[in-house]
């Protein structure tokens, strides 16, 4: 693919990066509030174990709601593979997935992605650091999707981060992270050795000599000052609670 219609897709990035973070921004308290309102029932919910993705499909539905509200020509597209949710859009399928964190456990630079979150990394051959064993991450989603009726359409993987206090479980920092189109991944590079900071690190799932991993992590870092454009970064924060 040439220069040119890789920037094509990085300004698609921007544009949709910008817009779902004016969207995320404007609605701070609805944010906010939506996601701390599970502790209001908290009292009829103690004692019953939940995983830490179930704190993240309540996130889910706070954005899915603001979203449609706010957005109402981002169609909802069913498709099983994909985030939790997915957009169609007239030049793109845009991937949203929320992920939720302990504010100890907030990984500041990284974030782990399952296979269907992503579609940087279509075959990468990894070496773990620690055992030497190699594996092999596959991303689940294809850059380009072929629409029956708009064509080309480009795959943008947008995560928001949802960080919680740990022990009142309120709402501490929202940040917006975009993960690259994977056909970018000669800008950005296949982030193993050769010099580059790398851009994966193990997830956590375990691994099988030669097998694909079912998630991987990504460091933000690697990639979060575009080369192909200006006036953004894949990262924004989004809301920080005050220390007052």
């Amino acid at each position: 693919m040439s220069n040119n219609n890789l920037k094509k897709i990085e300004i698609l990035e921007k544009k949709y990066f910008l817009e779902l973070g004016k969207i995320l921004k404007n609605n701070r308290r609805s944010l906010v509030n939506g996601f701390n309102s599970r502790l209001s029932i908290r009292r009829d919910t103690e004692g019953i174990s939940y995983q830490e993705n179930e704190v993240a499909a309540g996130a889910e539905r706070i954005l899915m709601a603001l979203i449609c509200r706010k957005k109402l020509d981002w169609q909802v597209n069913s498709s099983p593979i994909s985030s939790n949710l997915l957009f169609e859009l007239p030049n793109a399928m845009v991937n949203i997935d929320a992920k939720t964190y302990k504010e100890r456990a907030k990984e500041e630079n990284k974030v782990n992605l399952a296979r269907n979150q992503t579609s940087y990394g279509q075959n990468i051959h990894i070496r773990s650091q620690r055992t030497s064993t190699r594996y092999t991450w596959k991303a689940a989603l294809k850059p380009i999707y072929r629409h029956d009726k708009r064509g080309e359409l480009f795959t943008i993987s947008f995560i928001v981060k949802f960080v919680y206090d740990n022990n009142d479980q309120s709402l501490k920092e929202v940040q917006l992270i975009n993960i690259p189109n994977g056909k970018l991944i000669d800008i950005y590079g296949r982030g193993y050795g050769g010099g580059k900071e790398n851009i994966f690190c193990r997830g956590k799932s375990s691994i099988s000599p030669g097998k694909p991993v079912r998630d991987i992590r990504f460091k933000i870092s690697a990639f979060m000052d575009p080369k192909l454009t200006t006036g953004w970064k894949r990262k924004e924060i989004i809301y920080k609670k005050s220390k007052n």
